[in-house]
């Protein structure tokens, strides 16, 4: 059964159950952080961190974020970051283990959409801005997942994404590797465009800092449920949370799927060349639907509500633009 069948087939059964469930407009809280973060507005991020930062246009216009929010934004989070890379790689050196300085992991997480890659891709470019010398990787856990097949076999391929659908154990030694052992560790990779896991390994060389973006870094195993096995957070040294409204999230959602589509016309490989036939406004109804029954629901029970265990959150507004900052006062500096 493929995608297009199994969402039919799951947007059936919840139409049944909750008829009005697409009538329902679809927003989360924000707000909700207690008393463990500071929030910090856009203006105030921008007066506090103004002091003359300079990067090479040349680096600005191979990223793929506005000029303003780089500089605005991300070279003073990267800072800060570099700084807390910077203590860790001196407090690791100075134990002088056999295994050598310990890698800095810096999580990205958030739901689908909402601009993970991006900005791990971003922070790890700009980190080298400020100190070259740094040996700077990024991985997504979604080379991790299942593979299709197996999806398909176990029917939960309408719950891709989903904390089942990932070999948690596997992170975890993966991750347990890169931090404890020493030597190159290879590391799984997914296609966006096969919609599937790929079997090439991307080489992972002692690195001083692995940025790890996914889904689902501050979840705990599913299948362990006394949660007394070791979780991805325990080797994450500083987690970012990306929050955005979920009606804007499903907007960027369904631009992207109508942009693989489009790519898929290119490429007979491509798993979205299955929608070749589908007018524009039929692959907009087909994305809608991929994530009112499936993106959204995870990112309503599985995402969200664990945002609080992240260290920082940036709040993006409709343009991806970053609006307020988040973080956690128990936090260094």
């Amino acid at each position: 059964m493929n995608l297009l069948n199994l969402c039919s087939k799951t947007r059936k059964e919840s139409c049944s159950k909750f008829p009005n469930r697409e009538k329902t407009r679809q927003t989360i809280d924000v707000s909700d952080l207690g008393k463990d973060f500071e929030l910090i507005t856009r203006e105030s991020w921008a007066e506090g961190t103004s002091n003359g930062l300079d990067i090479d246009n040349a680096v600005i216009d191979d990223l793929s974020i506005p000029a303003d929010e780089i500089k605005q934004i991300y070279v003073p989070l990267a800072q800060k970051i570099l700084k807390r890379i910077s203590d860790h790689l001196e407090t690791t050196s100075s134990i002088g283990d056999s295994t050598g300085t310990k890698p800095f992991i810096l999580g990205v997480t958030g739901g689908v959409s909402v601009g993970k890659s991006s900005i791990a891709a971003t922070l790890g470019k700009l980190l080298l801005t400020q100190k070259a010398e740094l040996a700077v990787e990024v991985i997504s856990t979604d080379g991790f997942l299942y593979p299709n097949q197996r999806l398909l076999e176990s029917g939960i391929m309408h719950r891709k994404g989903f904390p089942e659908s990932f070999d948690y154990p596997a992170i975890v030694t993966f991750l347990s590797s890169v931090k404890y052992s020493t030597g190159k560790q290879l590391a799984p990779t997914y296609s966006h465009t096969t919609y599937d896991v790929t079997d090439t390994k991307k080489i992972i060389d002692t690195p001083d800092v692995l940025i790890l973006e996914g889904l689902n870094l501050l979840q705990n195993d599913p299948e362990s449920p006394n949660n007394d096995s070791p979780v991805i957070r325990d080797f994450i040294d500083l987690c970012l949370f990306l929050e955005a409204e979920s009606k804007d999230m499903k907007e960027w959602y369904v631009t992207r799927f109508l942009g693989l589509c489009s790519e898929a016309k290119m490429n007979a490989d491509s798993f979205f060349n299955r929608y070749a036939d589908y007018s524009e406004e039929d692959l907009t109804k087909e994305a809608e639907m991929i994530w009112d029954l499936i993106n959204f629901p995870n990112l309503k029970d599985n995402i969200i509500p664990l945002k609080h265990r992240a260290d920082w959150i940036l709040f993006k507004g409709q343009t991806h633009s970053i609006w307020q900052l988040a973080f956690r006062k128990d936090q260094p500096d």
